[in-house]
């Protein structure tokens, strides 16, 4: 009764002063001084502006007259995203938005008290403080924070959620350790944009002694970002790492360039080193689009040595596209810098261009398809043979379901293609190749259809030959493998020119149990037979005689936390294995966890490769991964991460060895300490 009195009191009195008061106010002791035109608030008073937060303090006086607020006494002043500045004493215009702190310390949502100023001015979403610390670090009373950023000037933007700081230094357990000009770090919850990169420091047997300096991420929009780093090697001189990435509603670019001036280099020679990397794409619409990405390295080890990459070249394509519902056109410039150390430039393919173009059509009423495909490659070499092909392809499908639930699908294709060839091999070269295809699977579900049993078979017949292989070149069909995957096709190569032909027969059973949605077991077998001997297959792809291989995957999650999956190839007349590649996860994501991975090639290449997870204490947590050559009994690579995490900093503990050479790379040992500053910006994927 005494509160509604109160406020009835203040409605009353309402015309006593010229404008009424720009927030709500709530207290137990409310009175108007007429000399002076002031409310007074004593009593728990409560002020609130909806855009800008509420006041709440011991006592309250706001003037009517110059429209000024003060409060003193506990002043709490929180924003409307729950930020706390808890201040001595506060002067602000009637709408928050302007005016002075005295004493203030600042809280966040999430991280609870993180910084200090000796005071405070306010114009609209901005506070300027003077004599500022900041530090998200919980300690005993007393005792000395981990780290602690000191600034005689800093700007905290409200809405943007930022601090800027000017003439900032870093101190550790009171220690100061480094200076900074100027830099911006997020705050609150928000997604971090500016903010300073963690320093690593460690020794390589290949690089020496290193540091990576802090560098720093720079966004001055949501959209776009600069990051500058530097890396320190005692053995190898300074490297310099730049980039910077752009979004937006249709152009969206990312650069990054390196530069080192490499003074380890075989027999004490010094060089330079580096690399440059672009991207960039613009769409016009949603349907057309034109871009570029393109790098370039200086050697062929660079990558591997400085940036843990194994690439085994680096593109550089134009491209534009337009993508239909019914229909693709695309054309791409594509220039290759081979990265094997043995290899010439001279003999490098280069795409010079590659144009595609596909078309589609819903035919009859049975669910027809029609599509026709057009392809023209011009591949040039500066040494060795050129290859201009025009490559065309049409093709009909059309799906059949019978009334005992079967579905077949019968295909018509053909192709016609000319070839063009200087080099070695000199002349034009046309070939078609007719297909026609018949597919057939039934699906059988149990009673509950946990367990569902599909058998598949697929008939293919075309004339033989085609290949032409003393007149055609195998540029883009090297690469041949019978699995799963492709046990089904009519071809497995995975260009164009080379096909299979001939009569072919492919069979397989698929059993799997489980839900809609997960699968808990499943067993999938095949094998392709073919009528005729096919010179063009591979020895090693599984098909080298007319009853191929077996091929099978089988799957196994019988728990969240556990899983197998497994897919192999076995000799068609010894069952002996000559394909496997086998994949174990145990554990769940956020928490412990293993995955392995075993690789098998027919008695030439057997990997084994492995990565762990797993916390040991409430602040510890181990990460270590492996690759393994098992046939020649060579570790290739391996890494041990012991990482120390606190409230507001980690220290990551690395060691990672090398075990391969390759060109300038030696095997050798690094030793890395990281140090992450928390709620001071991202990390970085640079070096």
């Amino acid at each position: 009764m005494k509160h509604a009195l109160r406020a009835l009191w203040l409605f009353v009195a309402l015309p006593v002063w010229a404008q009424p008061m720009p927030f709500n106010l709530q207290a137990t002791d409310v009175s108007f001084d007429a000399s002076t035109s002031a409310v007074l608030a004593t009593g728990n008073p409560v002020l609130v502006q909806g855009a800008q937060g509420t006041v709440e303090a011991a006592a309250v006086r706001f003037d009517t007259i110059t429209n000024r607020l003060l409060a003193e006494g506990g002043v709490v002043f929180t924003d409307p995203s729950g930020t706390v500045l808890n201040v001595e004493r506060l002067e602000l215009t009637g709408d928050l938005r302007a005016g002075t702190l005295e004493k203030l310390r600042l809280a966040l949502p999430n991280l609870g008290e993180v910084g200090q100023a000796a005071a405070g001015d306010v114009s609209g979403s901005v506070i300027t403080l003077e004599d500022v610390t900041y530090s998200p670090c919980k300690t005993c009373p007393g005792e000395l924070k981990p780290w602690q950023i000191q600034a005689a000037e800093a700007r905290y933007d409200t809405e943007a959620d930022t601090m800027t700081y000017k003439h900032a230094r870093l101190n550790v357990y009171g220690v100061p350790v480094a200076y900074v000009p100027w830099f911006q770090h997020p705050l609150g919850t928000e997604e971090p944009r500016s903010g300073l990169i963690p320093p690593s420091f460690g020794r390589s047997e290949q690089l020496g002694e290193q540091i990576s300096l802090g560098g720093y991420v720079y966004s001055p929009t949501e959209n776009a970002d600069y990051t500058l780093k530097t890396r320190l090697m005692s053995a190898r001189g300074a490297q310099l790492v730049v980039a910077r990435r752009q979004e937006g509603s249709q152009l969206s670019s990312e650069f990054m360039g390196s530069f080192l001036n490499d003074v380890g280099l075989p027999q004490g020679q010094s060089g330079p080193r580096g690399h440059a990397a672009l991207k960039a794409q613009y769409d016009f619409d949603s349907a057309r689009r034109v871009g570029i990405n393109a790098e370039t390295v200086s050697d062929d080890s660079y990558l591997n040595q400085y940036f843990e990459r194994t690439d085994p070249y680096v593109p550089a394509t134009i491209f534009a596209e337009e993508a239909g519902l019914q229909s693709y056109l695309g054309g791409a410039f594509t220039h290759f810098q081979d990265l094997n150390p043995n290899a010439r430039p001279a003999d490098t393919a280069q795409m010079l261009p590659h144009l595609q173009a596909s078309r589609w059509w819903a035919l009859g009423p049975a669910g027809g398809q029609l599509e026709l495909n057009g392809d023209v490659l011009m591949l040039n070499r500066g040494q060795g043979t050129d290859t201009r092909r025009i490559a065309s392809h049409a093709a009909y499908t059309v799906p059949w379901l019978l009334d005992d639930g079967s579905k077949l699908t019968f295909g018509a294709t053909g192709r016609a293609d000319i070839y063009n060839i200087s080099g070695q091999k000199n002349g034009a070269v046309t070939r078609l190749l007719p297909e026609g295809t018949v597919a057939w699977e039934k699906p059988y579900l149990s009673a509950s259809g946990y367990h569902q049993l599909t058998p598949k078979a697929l008939l293919a017949f075309s004339p033989r030959g085609g290949n032409m292989a003393n007149k055609i070149p195998n540029e883009d069909s090297v690469a041949y493998e019978l699995d799963t995957t492709n046990l089904f096709e009519s071809s497995r190569f995975a260009g164009l020119d080379r096909v299979e032909t001939g009569p072919r027969f492919v069979y397989g059973l698929d059993s799997r149990w489980g839900s809609a949605d997960n699968t808990d077991y499943r067993l999938f077998v095949g094998q392709s037979l073919r009528r005729f001997d096919d010179a063009s297959l591979p020895t090693s792809g599984g098909t080298s005689t007319n009853v191929s291989d077996w091929v099978a995957e089988t799957e196994a999650n019988p728990a969240d936390w556990f899983g197998m999956n497994s897919r192999f190839r076995l000799d068609n007349s010894d069952w002996q294995l000559r394909r496997m590649d086998a994949g174990l996860r145990v554990g769940a994501t956020k928490s412990a966890n293993l995955q392995a991975t075993y690789s098998f090639f027919d008695d030439r290449n057997e990997n084994l490769s492995a990565q762990l997870a797993a916390p040991l204490a409430e602040n510890w947590r181990v990460n270590a991964r492996s690759q393994h050559d098992l046939r020649n009994q060579t570790l290739l690579e391996a890494e041990v991460g012991l990482t120390w995490l606190r409230d507001c900093y980690a220290i990551e503990l690395l060691a990672r060895r090398k075990g391969f050479e390759n060109a300038a790379l030696r095997p050798g040992t690094d030793y890395l300490v990281n140090f992450q500053l928390l709620t001071l910006g991202r990390s970085t994927n640079l070096p």
